[in-house]
């Protein structure tokens, strides 16, 4: 099981977005220590939870689900498809794929943005979509994905 993130933890996960930020301008930014950063950092780095690159273990943050959401659009609209579902709430990757889908996104849920809320404000205005079919990620190793919620 992994280490679960606390907020302190959460908020300076946010502010490695780029991972070159000093723990000097994070511990400003989040009203905590310099040194209470680096250690924080220390022990997600040594759980395995954050790279400095910016990617998070979805599983240690509470209240989240991540899934992978396979879109079928008719082949005319496949482009406008693609850039529209990578600017969806929730969407940290998407791309066009071989196979019985046209496009895989992943997608990232919690507590105030549910599987259902996707569903129904961010699909409706998907160019061309004929279906999906959604996977929902129930395990994982070395499982990481950017925050993006």
């Amino acid at each position: 099981m992994p280490t679960k993130l606390d907020q302190h933890d959460m908020d300076i996960i946010r502010n490695l977005w780029d991972g070159r930020t000093p723990y000097a301008d994070i511990a400003k930014r989040v009203g905590l220590t310099t040194n209470t950063v680096r250690n924080r950092v220390n022990r997600m780095l040594e759980n395995g939870v954050l790279q400095i690159i910016g990617l998070v273990d979805p599983g240690a943050i509470g209240g989240h689900q991540s899934a992978f959401i396979g879109f079928k659009v008719l082949p005319q609209h496949l482009s406008a498809a693609l850039e529209h579902i990578s600017g969806l709430k929730g969407v940290v990757g998407a791309a066009t794929v071989s196979g019985r889908f046209d496009i895989m996104a992943v997608v990232m849920f919690n507590e105030t943005f549910s599987y259902n809320r996707f569903l129904e404000e961010e699909l409706k205005n998907i160019p061309g979509l004929l279906s999906t079919e959604t996977f929902f990620v129930v395990g994982g190793k070395d499982f990481q994905l950017r925050y993006v919620l």
